[in-house]
C-alpha cells in the first residue's frame, strides 16, 4: 500500500478519535476545519481533525492536526502532533514534536523537546534547539547539509515503489479470488460518478457520527471497535477499484488489454499511486480518489442491479455496442 494511502487512512482514524472525547463545540478544538491563532491571541489549545494550523499568537497547551500542514511562529506551553502533513516550527514549543508522514522544518528561533517522525525528514537550521533525541522511521532521515538534501528523495522513492508494488498485489489477489465486487464497483463508478463522489464524501462525518454514537455506550464500543478496521478496509477497496477502472481505460485506449483484470489493476495501482509523487496536492488528491472509489463501492451496494454480464469485459463490449 502506498504510504500517502496509508497514512491518510491512520489519519481518518485520528480524525475520529480526535474528536470523540467531547463535542467540538469551541473555535480552538474541532473535526473539520483550520484553525489559525492570531499574533496577541492566546488559545487553551488548538485542535482539528482535518485542516491546517497557523499559529502566530500562543496555544498553552497542544496542538494536534490529523490531516494538513501546521506552522508555529509563537509559543506553545504543550506538543505538537500531525498525523499527515508538513510542520514548520520558528518558536518555542515546551513539549514534544510528532510527525506521522510529513517533513520537519525547524527555523532559526525553534526550540523543541524530542522530535519524533514516522515517515519524513528534519530539516534544522543550525541555530534550531532540540532538547532532546530526535526519532525516525525506517524511511525517514535527517538533513543536516545540502548533500543530504539532494539524496532525501532516494529512500522515500524506494519506499514508494515498494508499496507500489505492494499495492498492486493486493489489487491482483482482489480480482483473481472475488472479482464481482471491483466488477460492480467500476461499473458504478463508470455510470455514475457523481453519486459516487457524493457517496464517499458522506461516509465521512456518516462514519464520525456512528462512532460518536457508539462510543457513548458500552455495549458500541466493542462494535466500534470492528467499525473502524472494516471502514478503513473499505477504503483500500475504493482506491484499488478507481485502479482498476483506470487500468482498464488506459489498456483498452491503447489497444493492450488482453491481460485483462490482473493487468488493469495492477497498471492502475501504479498510477494511482504515482498520483502521491505530485508536488503538494498528492496527498490530498489520492484521499479523494480514495473516497471516490469507496463511494463506488457504496453505491454498488446500494443500488445493486443484476447486469448477466460474466465478467467487466463483456459489460463494456456491451455497453460500446449500444
Amino acid at each position: 500500500m502506498p504510504p500517502a494511502v496509508r497514512n491518510a487512512l491512520l489519519v481518518l482514524t485520528a480524525a475520529l478519535l480526535l474528536a470523540l472525547p467531547e463535542t467540538a463545540s469551541a473555535l480552538e478544538k474541532k473535526p473539520v476545519g483550520d484553525i489559525v491563532v492570531r499574533e496577541g491571541e492566546v488559545l487553551p489549545e488548538a485542535s482539528t481533525g482535518w485542516g491546517d494550523i497557523t499559529v502566530d499568537g500562543e496555544v498553552s497547551g497542544d496542538v494536534r492536526s490529523g490531516f494538513g500542514d501546521v506552522e508555529i511562529n509563537g509559543p506553545v506551553g504543550g506538543d505538537v502532533e500531525v498525523g499527515f502533513g508538513q510542520l514548520a516550527i520558528n518558536s518555542r514549543v515546551q513539549g514534544g514534536v510528532s510527525v506521522g508522514h510529513g517533513d520537519v522544518r525547524l527555523g532559526p528561533e525553534a526550540e523543541v523537546g524530542r522530535v519524533s517522525v514516522g515517515n519524513g525528514s528534519i530539516d534544522p537550521h543550525p541555530d534550531a534547539v532540540i532538547r532532546d533525541a530526535e526519532s525516525l522511521g525506517a524511511a525517514s532521515e535527517i538533513r543536516h547539509s545540502l548533500w543530504a538534501g539532494l539524496v532525501s528523495g532516494i529512500p522515500e522513492m524506494a519506499s514508494w515503489m515498494l508499496a507500489a508494488l505492494g499495492l498492486a498485489a493486493v489489487g491482483i489477489l482482489l480480482v483473481a479470488l472475488v472479482p464481482r465486487p471491483v466488477w460492480a464497483a467500476a461499473r458504478s463508478l463508470e455510470t455514475a460518478p457523481g453519486r459516487a463522489l457524493l457517496l464517499g464524501l458522506a461516509s465521512l462525518p456518516g462514519v464520525f457520527i456512528l462512532s460518536v454514537l457508539l462510543a457513548v455506550t458500552i455495549i458500541g464500543i466493542p462494535v466500534l471497535l470492528l467499525a473502524v478496521p472494516a471502514y478503513l478496509a473499505l477504503v483500500i477497496f475504493g482506491v484499488l477499484v478507481v485502479a482498476y477502472l483506470l487500468g482498464r481505460r488506459v489498456l483498452i485506449g491503447t489497444g493492450y488489454y488482453r491481460g485483462g483484470d490482473v493487468a488493469a489493476v495492477g497498471l492502475g495501482a501504479i498510477l494511482v499511486s504515482a498520483v502521491y509523487l505530485i508536488p503538494l496536492l498528492g496527498g490530498a488528491l489520492l484521499a479523494l480518489l480514495a473516497l471516490l472509489g469507496t463511494g463506488a463501492a457504496i453505491s454498488a451496494a446500494l443500488f445493486r442491479r443484476q447486469s448477466g454480464h460474466p465478467s467487466y469485459e463483456a459489460y463494456l463490449r456491451d455497453r460500446r455496442g449500444r
